[in-house]
Order: C-alpha cells, then structure tokens, then sequence
C-alpha cells in the first residue's frame, strides 16, 4: 500500500495538493480526512468524491501533517488500499441509544470480515455529551469481543465546545458514529496509547459518585479532598476563578492497567468535582502529574522499541491525540510527533481530539483523555 499525507487551509490549496499527489500515477482510494470546522467541509467532499475516492472524515481542534500542527486548516492522510480490505461505516445516533447503534454498526462489520478492526470517530451535538466515545468503545468491545482492535477519537471543534461533525461521501452529522472497518487478515492494524503521565501519592478510592460526577473520595467530600492534594484553601467564592485543568485521575483497572481522567468542573453545593468519562463507586485512583518535556522523547523510544518487536514496517501512522497535548507541551508538541513518525518514516496524518479510544497498555480498549494514540497500518 502506498500513502500520501497532503494538507492546506482552503479548498484550493488542498485541491493543488491533491493535483500534485497524484501526478505521479498514485490512485487513492481511502482519504482520512482531518478538518476545522472553519472550512468548507461540503467543498472537500465533493472534491475527494469526485475522483472516487472513500472518505472518513472528522472535524478537529488542530491537525496533524507529518510533525507539523496547523489550526483552523486540513490535513488528509490518502491511501491505495486495496478496496476490498476495507468498509466505511456510518450511522446517525439522534432520537437512538448510541450504544445501541454501536452494537448494530459492530454486528454489520462482523459480517463483512471475520477479524475487523475499528478506526472510530463520533461527533457530539452538545458538549456535555463528550463521553459518548466511551460508550461506543465499551459497546463494540462488547459486541466484538474484548481482543477487536479499536482506535481513533472524537471529533473536535477549534476549542468553541458547541458541536462537532463525521461525514464520509455522503453524510454529515453532528449526531454521527462513524467507522473505517478494517480487514486484520489483509490489514495489521496496530499501535500505542502514551501519555507520560506520572501518578503521584497515595491511591485513593471513589466512595460516592453519579453519573461523571465523583462526590466523595475515600468517604471525604471530593472538592475538600482535592483542596487538600492541591495545598488550597479556598472559598466558594475562590472557585468561581480556580482552573481544574491541571488536574488528572489515573484510574487504576482491575488488571493493573491505568488510564487518564481529566476533571472538567466542580460543584460547591454537593462538593463535586466532574470528571471526563464513567466512573463508579469503588473505582481507585491516584493523582496524576501533567507530563514534563522529558515525555517526548520516552514516547519516542516506546515507538522504537515497539518497531523492533512488534512491527518492524509500516505503510502510514495515524495520529489521534488529546487536545491538552497541545496545552502542556506547546510548541514542542511537534517534537512528539515528529519522534513517532521518524521510526517509521511513512507519510502520517491526524488531529487532536475531544478523547482518545485505544488500547491501554496491558489492559482493554478505553476512552482516553490527555493521551497521545498512534497508529500504524500496513497491508499484507
């Protein structure tokens, strides 16, 4: 198979790309397409559609071109995969259970291949319902089983929290799940979710919470607790300034695996603080570092190590990482990029995300947040 990434901030500019990609006899088949919701979406389709070519297609909070990071832009990873080694699914969740959907969309790639493989995106009308992802996650693992391998993230929308799109050919929605199915007996699909985040003190137990809300920690109120971690002591009216954004959960699975959890908000009345994602009573935790620059270059050397024992080639990397990537790193953000691309040195496209579905190391698929999740395709 044979990639191509290509990238522009206008529909001229990606239409000269294509132009050029293409000169040389290279016929794509499949683009993943990474968009601000600033551009003229309807423009692209027609254009990748016109030359016959299938479209995943998701709205972003920054894209990913190789190492670069643009914003308000696209960014479009085009591929010659064999059509027949591949689906693109897509449904409309509105006035449905999304898990239900899920399930559905998950029976009908079943019957198109015996091993498929997932990259997912979804799209959310209203910003509370960012966790979705996590329930489209737990319902194909479900559905599938928990060894299918699922990647990918929720669309995003330049940090405006109003709505967010997937659209393939020809579907849009702001209520859409939206799936690239692929064969794994023709297709090995395969990568890493890293966030170089560092727990720190003691674990600690959820002791009451509803819904995404955690009430009280180890029996104590969670705002009182957290108070403590962070060596405050405010008031209800302090609050009304206090970022939570600094703050991470690394939630503690059964089988030792941990994943990240950000904290979104805070209740002075029930003593809440809201998380992003499922919790339950029970669950364990500790408190989480925000990740130091020293990161950039351990992702780097996990990806090495992980071409040297689990896939030695690649055809393309696709990228899916957490919006607060950009946020804690900054500038050098592209340094974590450009050290998981240079281990394979095959073109890359991506973009930053509301959440991040993908394997936990040593663990299940989960719904990631302050993760960095790449993937490596390569057809047999």
């Amino acid at each position: 198979m044979k990639a191509k990434s290509i990238k522009g901030k206008s529909t001229d500019e990606i239409k000269s790309a294509l132009e050029k990609s293409t000169a040389d006899g290279f016929k794509p088949t499949l683009a993943l397409v990474f968009i601000s919701v600033k551009q003229d979406i309807t423009a692209i389709i027609s254009l990748l559609d016109g030359q016959n070519i299938q479209i995943f297609g998701a709205t972003s909070s920054g894209e990913i071109s190789g190492s670069d990071i643009s914003h308000e832009a696209i960014s479009i990873l085009l591929m010659d995969m064999e059509p027949a080694n591949f689906r693109i699914l897509f449904n409309d969740y509105a006035g449905s259970e999304v898990v239900e959907v899920a399930k559905a969309m998950t029976q009908k790639a079943l019957t198109i291949f015996a091993r498929p493989a997932f990259l997912l995106s979804n799209s959310v009308e209203k910003p509370q319902d960012m966790g979705l992802g996590e329930k489209i996650v737990q319902s194909i693992s479900h559905t599938a089983g928990n060894d299918v391998t699922i990647w990918g993230g929720s669309s995003g929308d330049d940090l405006m929290f109003k709505e967010t799109f997937v659209f393939n050919n020809t579907n849009i929605s702001n209520k859409g799940i939206l799936m690239l199915v692929l064969n794994e007996d023709k297709i090995v699909v395969n990568g890493r979710a890293a966030s170089g985040m560092t727990p720190i003190g003691t674990e600690k137990v959820i002791t009451k919470s509803e819904g995404s809300w955690i009430l009280e920690i180890d029996n104590q109120p969670a705002t009182d607790l957290v108070m403590k971690y962070m060596g405050e002591n405010l008031s209800p009216e302090d609050f009304k300034d206090f970022n939570l954004k600094h703050i991470f959960l690394s939630l503690i699975r059964e089988n030792k695996s941990s994943i990240i959890r950000a904290t979104m908000g805070f209740n002075m009345d029930t003593k809440g603080i809201a998380v992003t994602g499922k919790i339950k009573p029970g669950d364990k935790f500790r408190f989480t570092l925000m990740p130091e620059f020293d990161v950039l270059t351990e992702v780097s050397e996990n990806a090495k190590q992980f071409q040297q024992t689990e896939m030695p080639e690649a055809d393309a990397l696709v990228m899916f990482s957490c919006i607060g990537r950009i946020d804690a790193f900054g500038p050098m953000t592209s340094e974590e990029l450009e050290g998981i691309q240079s281990v394979y040195n095959v073109p890359m496209a991506g973009f930053f995300t509301y959440g991040e579905y993908g394997r936990a190391t040593g663990g299940n698929n989960e719904f990631h947040n302050m993760t960095c999740c790449w993937v490596a395709l390569k057809e047999k």
